[in-house]
């Protein structure tokens, strides 16, 4: 009896356990803190700067852009109110653009630096009046952002751009002379879009512009863009699907045209002229795969296969961190970093945006971001991940070499076995995973990345050499070279040259590789790993605490049934004696046989 009372009170003390184990469990993830900040507040302060108009459009936008930028604020670090910090706004905000539209938004790229030199408020520039910027930085510096007001943010950006479109059409129609509030036949509708597009590509304000001067650009424009025809043709192609069967077009019609027109473009000119950059640099690229190619045959490219556009300075390159210089014999052009180089943007005529190469590497990270759905994973996961995702020069399911996979532990082991996935060092690795589509990321401040204009001002030379120069380089760089001697000629005759650089043999280049991490918004992590650790121990004390009860429960067990066990040969042990008794008296007949 006094058993079954140990076996039932093991019970019910294995069932509070685990009670308390469900509740440990469910306070790893609390629920946002509440937020005395109504979300409608946030469009109201827009609507207050901008006008109603702007609260319109931006609300039509909300759940498109909210659901584009779902995954990477999930996978942000966050502060107890579930909101993430000014730096990761940036960061989201950034990606959203380059993304979706190919766009560098001025205040909101990082262009050498951390992602906490500034806020992502700036990027609304002189659109928002001073103390309504200085209202929502200090808000969002003490409270952060959640997924609502990162999304307001980044529409009402959107819209701004969009506003600058609609003023460029309006003096696009003034220079024609033509009434916003009349209707243009088809032929008309065509030439004012083509003129608005082409002062769009070269970075003319119309407004500045007479007739004479647009007439006069329209007519020679194929050999002021060769790829004008191109364009024309996407032109034609937004207008079909956005206006299908028009044979009158109001402003509203061409408004919604050039909108479209505006989103879309940078997808166009990356799948024109930046695709053609990346195809050039591909064919250059040295044996093994290693996103690379020489500086020689960079160089040399231009008079062997006229490849016109290769003529940067080598200063240039190396200060926008496009520069492999780690093998001493052979300087490196890393065919991502040029891909993604500011100038290779062009500048509509506005102070918000720069048009870039989209960066092929977003579509890989946003991937790992949807399956991990959280600011870190361990090595084995990510590895998981990556060695299953291909990309248009990488297969499915590979086998990272063991190097790589190295690599990410060690990253590991500098945040207690986690890999944070908006930091320097996961972005280092992607890199040297997808060499041809991820950048490598230099340490900020080592890099300046500036426009062509930009640097030429700074420095006084010109950006592209000229033929006799570039034979210069050709020769100095001829792969015969001894390594120290280039060395020596570039950086003095008493500087030690690095070791080689690559591994022809896995592709890999690991000189590059530095131990140095910056996350985006470093913070906000401290507080994300603090809460999972106190989670962790707390769940840990509650898997003790369940793993002693299952044995005292077990214990108890095995008690009953031995108790059981020694009562039943006790009673036949009785019995058996109680038979052999019987057998023995006297009076008992004998012929009767006893059994035991």
């Amino acid at each position: 009896m006094a058993c079954r009372c140990c076996m039932r009170l093991a019970l019910l003390a294995l069932l509070g356990v685990a009670v308390v184990s469900a509740n440990t469990f469910l306070e790893k993830a609390p629920e946002p803190v509440p937020d005395p900040f109504d979300q409608v507040a946030l469009l109201d302060r827009f609507e207050e700067a901008l006008g109603s108009g702007q609260r319109q459009a931006t609300e039509a936008r909300l759940k498109d852009i909210t659901e584009a930028l779902a995954h990477t604020f999930a996978t942000l670090p966050k502060n107890e109110r579930g909101a993430v910090g000014t730096a990761g706004a940036r960061y989201a905000i950034h990606r959203l653009f380059v993304q979706r539209h190919g766009w560098q938004v001025q205040g909101v790229a990082p262009e050498g630096e951390t992602w906490s030199s500034s806020s992502p408020v700036a990027a609304l520039g002189e659109g928002v009046p001073g103390h309504v910027q200085d209202l929502l930085d200090k808000r969002f510096g003490s409270h952060g952002l959640d997924l609502h007001e990162l999304a307001v943010l980044a529409a009402t950006l959107e819209n701004m751009i969009h506003a600058e479109a609609i003023q460029s059409l309006e003096a696009t129609y003034k220079v024609y002379g033509e009434s916003t509030e009349g209707m243009l036949d088809e032929a008309s509708t065509e030439r004012i879009v083509d003129s608005y597009m082409q002062a769009y590509v070269l970075g003319h304000n119309m407004s500045e512009l007479t007739r004479q001067m647009v007439d006069r650009t329209y007519s020679r424009m194929d050999r002021i863009l060769p790829l004008w025809q191109q364009t024309r043709e996407f032109l034609r192609d937004v207008q079909r699907e956005v206006a299908p069967g028009l044979s009158a077009f109001s402003f509203a019609d061409v408004t919604r045209i050039v909108e479209a027109v505006s989103e879309r473009y940078g997808q166009h000119q990356d799948s024109v002229e930046c695709e053609d950059i990346q195809q050039k640099l591909l064919q250059l690229e040295e044996v093994g795969g290693t996103g690379r190619v020489k500086l020689h045959d960079f160089y040399a490219s231009v008079r062997k296969h006229r490849f016109w556009q290769f003529r940067e300075h080598p200063e240039f390159l190396k200060q926008a961190g496009v520069l492999d210089d780690s093998d001493p014999s052979s300087p490196r052009v890393i065919i991502p970093n040029y891909f993604n180089m500011p100038s290779n943007c062009f500048n509509p005529p506005t102070a918000l945006y720069a048009i870039c190469c989209i960066d092929k590497c977003e579509a890989l990270i946003d991937h790992v971001e949807s399956e991990i759905q959280a600011p870190h994973a361990t090595p084995e996961r990510i590895v998981r991940v990556v060695s299953a995702l291909p990309s248009a020069s990488v297969p499915a399911n590979r086998t990272l070499h063991q190097e790589l996979v190295a690599r990410l532990e060690r990253v590991a082991q500098q945040h207690d076995g986690v890999v944070p996935l908006h930091g320097r060092l996961f972005s280092q690795w992607m890199h040297f995973a997808y060499p041809r589509e991820c950048p490598y990321p230099h340490a900020a401040g080592t890099t300046k990345l500036m426009s062509s204009e930009e640097w030429s001002q700074a420095t006084g030379m010109k950006v592209s050499l000229m033929l006799a120069d570039l034979e210069r380089y050709v020769e100095q760089l001829h792969p015969v070279t001894e390594p120290t001697d280039w060395w020596q000629q570039q950086h003095g005759q008493h500087q030690v040259p690095p070791q080689h650089a690559c591994d022809e043999e896995t592709g890999t280049c690991m000189a590059m590789w530095q131990d140095v991490e910056e996350l985006v918004d470093a913070g906000h992590w401290d507080i994300t790993r603090k809460a999972k650790q106190q989670a962790e121990g707390a769940s840990s004390v509650g898997t003790v605490m369940l793993r002693a009860l299952m044995l005292l429960a077990f214990v108890a067990s095995s008690v009953m049934a031995i108790g059981g066990f020694v009562q039943q040969a006790h009673e036949s042990f009785s019995a058996a004696l109680t038979s052999e008794s019987a057998c023995m008296k006297p009076a008992l007949s004998k012929s009767m046989n006893c059994f035991v």
